[in-house]
């Protein structure tokens, strides 16, 4: 079990764009929790800052209108996810949280969701909206629950509800999942990092869920695909060889299935018939394509080990393709087949070279340059990858680091000066511009 967490604060940040109909109603239910937050948790101070993403009705004015309530403008729309980190980068409290403006969630699990930050040491917990009480649509549940698988094939923790818009982060951690994007698919970005980044440490509390106020502002097909690009990218950069390897896995079994045929008629006939040149050209691309994608998957499985200067819980056949294909075997193990091809179509060569004419059977030709083409493969691939790590490691990660620190520059708690974006203390009614 996680060591104890030790907070005293507990600052919300609810990004608004366009929510005049609801935000007046979130922030009365916020203001009304924080008396239960201090009351039946170790926090002492709760803060609330509204962020408003270039709204252009009355989100902002009346954000302002509520007392003790912090107002930070954007005047131009810059996204979700934008919106939440410049929440962030205003923060003071020793626990981040976030909700949506949209009145779907209760600001009371607030109570739950810190008590388990402090309490179990989580680094997140986010409030589960999927269980048979919600009343999220079902094509949004369907997709939640597809992201949810496809996370936790390529980790190895499990969380149901990767989106979820009511969350509540330890301070300190933020930079551990930082970059984040700066729209909708922040959330399932934030998700995929905590659980794949090591010593990070994600629980979730299951929070009732109710229909939002007004027009949703997520689009379901283009969102969806954001999201489903965010989470790949994400786990292609911790665990790329979890998913070049399945996806060569396929391909050779693939491979496999399409040889039953030819392999069967050839111990019959001693022949393969004419007909299958079509399907072993087909097994040669299948094949080629997983040696490809398996050789990319074990070398940018190292370059990731290097990059985030951590190594994971691996799978026995992770572990054993990692142990055998080392950089050294690739480089030793791709001439074998290159000779191998090279001794199977030699006789073909000669009988080229000295007649101008090919009287074997194309079946040699095949499989000789599929031999031929595969140690190639394994031998540039070798290369790549001692290369690659050699300069990686002579670098010293200073590009890597300097990319970190570059992105988050907005530290939490920082006050700094952004462009463009108005700030509105408790106690001040600026006129909206």
């Amino acid at each position: 079990m996680t060591q104890a967490f030790q907070a005293k604060s507990l600052s919300i940040v609810i990004p608004a764009y366009n929510e005049e109909e609801s935000i007046g109603c979130t922030l009365e239910r916020c203001l009304a929790a924080v008396g239960s937050i201090t009351r039946r948790t170790p926090l002492e101070s709760v803060e609330l800052i509204v962020v408003s993403d270039g709204s252009t009705d009355r989100t902002a004015e009346i954000a302002r209108s509520y007392p003790g309530v912090c107002v930070v403008a954007y005047p131009k729309n810059k996204g979700y996810g934008a919106a939440i980190k410049l929440g962030f980068s205003k923060a003071s409290g020793d626990l981040l949280g976030f909700m949506d403006a949209d009145g779907t969630c209760d600001p009371e699990w607030f109570v739950d969701l810190c008590n388990v930050a402090v309490h179990e040491g989580a680094d997140v917990v986010l409030g589960s909206r999927l269980h048979k009480e919600s009343r999220m649509p079902w094509i949004r549940r369907a997709g939640n629950r597809l992201y949810s698988i496809l996370l936790s094939h390529l980790a190895t923790r499990h969380i149901s509800d990767t989106a979820s818009g009511m969350r509540v982060l330890r301070r300190d951690s933020l930079p551990k999942l930082y970059p984040l994007p700066d729209g909708l698919h922040f959330t399932p970005a934030m998700s995929c990092r905590a659980i794949l980044q090591d010593g990070v440490t994600i629980l979730e509390v299951p929070i009732p869920y109710s229909e939002r106020v007004g027009k949703s502002k997520l689009k379901v097909i283009k969102d969806g695909v954001r999201f489903l690009h965010s989470i790949l990218e994400i786990a292609l950069t911790y665990r790329p060889l979890k998913f070049f390897g399945w996806t060569a896995a396929l391909l050779f079994f693939v491979a496999f299935l399409y040889s039953l045929g030819p392999f069967h008629t050839y111990v019959l006939r001693g022949v393969i018939p004419a007909h299958f040149i079509y399907r072993l050209i087909a097994i040669n691309a299948a094949a080629l394509a997983g040696v490809i994608l398996l050789t990319i998957g074990i070398v940018a499985e190292r370059v990731a080990e290097v990059l985030n200067r951590s190594s994971h819980r691996r799978s026995f056949m992770e572990r054993f393709l990692l142990t055998v294909c080392s950089t050294k075997s690739m480089l030793i193990a791709g001439i074998f087949p290159i000779l191998a091809g090279v001794v199977l179509n030699g006789g073909v060569l000669l009988e080229y070279i000295s007649t101008g004419h090919i009287t074997y059977h194309w079946s040699y030709l095949s499989v000789g340059s599929f031999l031929v083409l595969g140690g190639m493969l394994l031998e540039a691939m070798g290369m790549f990858e001692l290369l690659l790590t050699r300069i990686l490691q002579r670098n010293g990660h200073k590009h890597a680091n300097g990319t970190a620190a570059q992105e988050t520059s907005c530290a939490p708690g920082e006050r700094l000066a952004l462009d463009g974006v108005k700030e509105t203390q408790p106690g001040e009614n600026p006129l909206v511009q």
